[in-house]
């Protein structure tokens, strides 16, 4: 439903026209009711026979889905607040990392007999 109600019911019962020398402002009630029209036309585009007990069931349903995602997001989220957003604390990570390998294949090679200059 994209369309935006006019009135409401409480809004149409205390609904109130100026009056003139003859009655009410024949322009002015015409509005109102065109507007009464609107609201028609866009209530009977609404589809009939909603089950409004099964709509209220995944109405809730979506909710605790929501909830529970939530949840996860925020769990996820608190995993990760520990790390930096500049992330420098990664790069050295890495770059520690690189050199452990480093020393590690130096070794392997020295076990091998082999020179890691003839590989490449």
């Amino acid at each position: 439903m994209d369309k935006k109600i006019n009135f409401t019911s409480k809004e149409l019962l205390n609904k109130r026209f100026s009056n003139t020398p003859r009655g009410y402002d024949p322009l002015e009630v015409d509005k109102v009711l065109d507007k009464i029209i609107e609201d028609y036309e866009t209530y009977e585009n609404i589809p009939s026979g909603i089950d409004t007990e099964k709509v209220a069931k995944e109405l809730e349903e979506l909710r605790k889905a929501n909830a529970e995602l939530k949840e996860e997001l925020e769990k996820e989220r608190n995993k990760w607040k520990y790390i930096s957003k500049d992330r420098k604390d990664i790069h050295i990570d890495n770059y520690e990392l690189l050199q452990r390998i480093g020393k590690l294949e130096m070794i392997i090679y020295e076990k091998l007999n082999m020179n890691p200059e003839e590989i490449r």
